[in-house]
């Protein structure tokens, strides 16, 4: 069972996302709030495995709750759900601790998957904003990974990772195992001394911003 806590100052948005959650028995609502100023006490209260958090809300923003929440409880996972596509934002949410970025206009469909995909180590991600970061990672063109001693297949797949796919779809896509992606993958926190993908991708990508 997937605890989820939702901040949405949006009430009937809210009340649709608390609703989806409530209605799948994988999951269990861990919390509802329109304001994220009393994010920390909440997190203690509720204990939720994922966050699903809205950027523009009132008092604090959503970037601000992500970042005290992660400096406090690490291992939570925070998935963004925002009508916000600039790249400040994304990747400001992603320094900030947020393991995927969801667009609320395309959200809704996928918002389960997303959410069990974050719980397990993913980092999902609505295609546009996908883009967006394969697009960054070009710039760098690879630079930083081979700095940081990733050779050409754990840096491909720590790149395939931070698109949001699973282990299963990166290795379709490389045509390898998925224990063998988990090898590599363990061999890459080895490397770069952390313990999720979400750190590995901060360490590789976005921590150069």
């Amino acid at each position: 069972m997937i605890k989820v806590a939702v901040y949405e100052d949006n009430k009937g948005l809210r009340e649709v996302l608390t609703t989806i959650i409530r209605e799948s028995s994988e999951f269990e609502l861990a919390g509802e709030f329109g304001h994220c100023l009393d994010i920390l006490t909440n997190t203690k209260a509720f204990q939720p495995n994922v966050i699903l958090m809205d950027i523009d809300m009132p008092f604090k923003s959503g970037i601000e709750g992500a970042s005290e929440v992660k400096k406090e409880f690490p291992h939570i996972e925070i998935l963004m759900n925002t009508v916000f596509d600039d790249d400040d934002r994304i990747f400001d949410s992603i320094k900030a601790g947020a393991s995927g970025y969801l667009l609320k206009k395309n959200s809704l469909m996928s918002l389960l998957s997303a959410i069990k995909d974050v719980a397990i180590g993913g980092a999902p991600m609505s295609p546009s904003i996908a883009r967006k970061v394969i697009e960054f990672q070009k710039q760098l063109s690879g630079k930083k990974g081979r700095a940081l001693d990733l050779n050409d297949r754990e840096f491909q797949i720590l790149s395939l990772l931070s698109r949001g796919n699973s282990y299963k779809m990166v290795a379709e896509e490389v045509n390898l195992s998925i224990d063998t992606i988990r090898s590599h993958v363990k061999k890459i926190y080895e490397k770069l001394h952390v313990h999720s993908v979400t750190e590995a991708i901060h360490k590789v990508f976005i921590d150069k911003i």
